[in-house]
């Protein structure tokens, strides 16, 4: 935060460059003293504007704690050199010791470790830490310092109300405007963008204090309400960075003007006070405005994050997609390499089965490129190809597919397709792929479960209606009643090894054939279900 760094920069400074910069705020608390210096209430210069506290809190908060001694020196070297120590040496120091004490206890409370408050001003809690810390302090130092006048002699008994309000309007409007301005000037922030739509705003409120002061001569106060236009118009525009710069400009554009048409029967303490309800909403404004554009980016990133998350997601599902799918093909090709080599081996060599074994390498060799083919089309044009194809055909292949895996392990494949069932417009591979993918899932539940005499039926039904049913039967351990409960999901499997995405490509190659996938069965064997639409003998084939 800006607190933490610069209160490390200061401690780690040299001495010659801190006194350097001790000297420096001793300056300019100097000169601010003395253009401020409007309208004192006594010679010790109770005024309705005490811009040097703003600079003096917001210093501590930039350069730390280290700082706080020069908030006790900064009064005296100004009293002393501006008004030749207007109060007793008592007094004087005594007043000195409060404003300096109550507004270093401010500063200690608000760079305490771990509290609420950052420099940075990036929420609007900062905002309200920063200034209802300020409210408290600029009271305490007020009452007590016009009390302890009062007691004195200093000021008189019927002028306490008058400068315990003028001091605390003083301090408050010096806070709330110099404080986070200059908190956004020190940490490199851009107070007033260069924008041409800036100078409107600013005619508007040199043309308010032009009506203000050169119109109303007998009560100025009454349209004070102009300045609010403008003010809100930056706040809400470009946010809190520019309204600080806006309320800078407003308050040296305001004590020039009084000091330039010499109200003398005008209220300076009723203007600030009205300054400082303006400050106040153009601070509020500015502050909800940043926090909202600064939400605003944060859910920008957090889209983006969550778009490039899910960029990732999807190239790992689609890389599992394609194992697999392709490992299908991968097992049936090892399958029939593995029924070659024991033919080689014998010592009378099968001519016809080992033609008829390369043969079905050479199938599923065409398979598994078939199946990148797929892929890749459907990845780049996001289509399949649909044609006219055969019931009996389709399951013919995928029957073809499985049948010399299910018999290395003792695995009986039945088929129960009836005649004369219409056809089906579809995409030949990607349900040739689910039926095979279907059929390995009941294999795996067999072997796993251990089951002697394994038995698998692919069972094809017409409904009556419009759909050609297929149903992929077997006779394992069946499913757990949970995942018969609720919908297909990816990433959901009781394999060990399994990857959860068998059942949910095809439940979406399903669907996306106007289908529906659906699981039953019972302890005794498990069932899984699909619908594909019938189609008439017009049907041709498309691409979608």
């Amino acid at each position: 935060m800006l607190q933490a760094l610069t209160r490390d920069t200061v401690i780690g400074m040299p001495p010659p460059r801190y006194v350097a910069l001790g000297a420096a705020y001793l300056a300019a608390y100097v000169a601010l003293d003395w253009l401020s210096f409007v309208d004192p209430l006594s010679a010790f210069g109770i005024t309705p504007w005490n811009p040097t506290t703003g600079v003096s809190i917001a210093l501590v908060l930039i350069f730390g704690r280290s700082f706080i001694p020069w908030l006790f020196l900064a009064p005296l070297v100004a009293d002393g050199l501006l008004r030749q120590f207007p109060l007793p040496l008592g007094a004087e120091v005594s007043v000195v010791l409060i404003i300096g004490g109550t507004y270093s206890a401010a500063a200690w409370f608000l760079t305490r470790e771990n509290g609420p408050f950052s420099g940075a001003l990036q929420l609007r809690q900062d905002l309200i830490w920063l200034l209802g810390t300020a409210a408290v302090a600029a009271a305490v130092a007020a009452t007590v310092c016009v009390t302890l006048l009062a007691m004195m002699s200093i000021i008189s008994v019927d002028q306490i109300g008058r400068g315990i309000l003028g001091w605390w309007v003083g301090d408050m409007i010096g806070i709330t405007v110099m404080t986070p301005f200059l908190l956004f000037l020190f940490a490199g922030r851009t107070i007033l963008p260069h924008s041409a739509e800036l100078l409107l705003p600013f005619a508007v409120m040199v043309g308010a204090l032009f009506l203000i002061f050169g119109t109303a001569t007998s009560n100025p106060s009454q349209l004070f309400y102009l300045l609010f236009l403008p003010v809100i118009w930056i706040a809400v525009r470009f946010g809190l960075e520019a309204v600080t710069g806006a309320l800078v400009v407003t308050q040296v554009l305001l004590i020039t003007a009084i000091q330039l048409t010499g109200h003398s029967g005008v209220s300076i303490t009723a203007l600030q006070t009205m300054l400082l309800a303006l400050a106040l909403t153009g601070l509020i404004v500015g502050a909800l405005v940043t926090e909202q554009r600064n939400t605003q980016r944060e859910l920008w990133l957090h889209r983006e994050a969550l778009g490039r998350a899910s960029r990732v997601g999807a190239l790992g599902a689609l890389a599992a997609a394609i194992a697999h799918e392709i490992n299908q093909p991968l097992a049936a090709i090892g399958n029939y390499a593995r029924v070659g080599r024991q033919n080689l081996k014998r010592d009378v060599v099968d001519q016809a089965a080992a033609v008829r074994t390369t043969e079905q390498i050479i199938e599923q060799v065409d398979r598994a490129a078939a199946v990148i083919r797929w892929l890749r089309d459907f990845i780049g044009a996001g289509s399949s190809r649909f044609e006219v194809v055969s019931v009996p055909d389709l399951v013919r292949r995928a029957e073809s597919v499985c049948r010399a895996d299910l018999e290395e392990h003792g695995i009986t494949l039945d088929t129960i397709v009836p005649r004369d069932l219409p056809n089906v417009c579809v995409d030949r591979l990607q349900i040739e792929q689910v039926v095979t993918n279907l059929v390995k899932n009941a294999s795996e539940a067999i072997m796993a479960s251990c089951i002697a005499d394994g038995k698998i039926q692919i069972e094809v039904a017409d409904d009556g209606q419009v759909f050609i049913v297929i149903s992929v039967i077997d006779n394992g351990p069946g499913f757990e009643p949970v995942l018969l409960e609720r919908p297909i999901s990816p990433f959901t499997t009781t394999k060990p090894d399994g990857m959860g995405l068998g059942l949910s490509l095809s439940r979406s190659i399903i669907q996306s054939h106007g289908g529906r996938l659906k699981l039953g069965g019972n302890t005794a064997g498990a069932r899984v279900s699909f619908t594909l639409p019938k189609v008439g003998k017009e049907a041709k084939s498309t691409t979608t």
